[in-house]
């Protein structure tokens, strides 16, 4: 499994956050800020297909996902989070700041993290307890591990959230499937757990005969990755995700969310899902 290419999306990603206020400006480059005005005609096509655009997906999960993971740590006692594939997420930056006891985890693939634990250290971003480290999710054992980066880092007996954001889709369901078997069972160490992440649906059952094609490809276009699309409804994300171990596993939908969060709303239904789930201690 090479899950290297992935990387891509990282900067534009990382430009979209910080043109909506959501980043600070160092997690930016000249190169992010110019994909992001490269993709602009992809935004337009996505617009016209699935009538709305990538910038406002990428927004729509991240407010959802910081809302509730915000809500967990103030209601549920969340003490420890790992967020994997962080890229140039400023969940850590801001969460660590926000709540100073909070053991903050970002892992990445090596030279990714290499990247992001730079640019922390070169403008003071790192919060009390926040760290970045190598991960690869396929890879098993030291030094990159998931197991590994796991049981080495993070405290077993602290209330933990696992968080991926934007990876979901890149792989086949049965690659990322073996992902959440292993999230949900290294998860169960912990007194209380959940793992949060997000997909997109499949759209295609809402849309004329041949216009998923186009979606999809736009998006692998926009992303220089494969995109799968791996559920066609709420059902068949919920038993994805108990079939590989999660329990109580709740999806939510930026439409949920309108009267609570800035969350900006094309001109149709979203495709973006949030997926909070929660791992049970045996």
């Amino acid at each position: 499994m090479d899950s290297t290419g992935i990387s891509f999306t990282a900067l534009f990603t990382g430009q979209v956050w910080y043109e909506s206020g959501i980043s600070n400006r160092f997690f930016t480059s000249p190169k992010g800020r110019l994909l992001y005005k490269t993709l602009r005609p992809f935004d337009r096509l996505a617009d016209s297909i699935i009538g709305i655009t990538l910038h406002d997906m990428l927004i729509q999960r991240h407010q959802i996902m910081d809302h509730r993971i915000d809500g967990l740590i103030k209601t549920q006692g969340v003490s420890q989070i790992l967020e994997i594939a962080c890229g140039y997420s400023p969940r850590g930056y801001t969460l660590s700041r926000k709540y100073p006891d909070l053991k903050y985890v970002e892992a990445d693939l090596p030279h990714m993290a290499e990247r992001k634990r730079a640019l922390l250290q070169a403008n003071h971003g790192f919060g009390p307890d926040h760290q970045v480290v190598g991960c690869d999710v396929f890879e098993f054992g030291a030094p990159y591990g998931l197991d590994y980066v796991m049981e080495e880092v993070l405290d077993p007996d602290r209330p933990t959230i696992l968080v991926t954001e934007g990876l979901v889709n890149y792989f086949h369901l049965d690659d990322i499937s073996q992902v959440w078997q292993r999230l949900a069972q290294l998860g169960r160490v912990y007194p209380k757990a959940w793992y949060i992440t997000d997909l997109v649906y499949n759209f295609g059952i809402h849309l004329i005969p041949g216009a998923v094609a186009a979606g999809s490809k736009m998006l692998s276009l926009a992303t220089r990755a494969n995109v799968n699309l791996h559920f066609n409804n709420r059902d068949e994300i919920q038993r994805g995700f108990l079939e590989c171990g999660f329990t109580d596993v709740q999806i939510h939908r930026p439409e949920d969310f309108v009267n609570h969060l800035p969350i900006p709303m094309g001109k149709s239904k979203s495709v973006v899902r949030v997926v909070e789930s929660q791992i049970h201690a045996p």
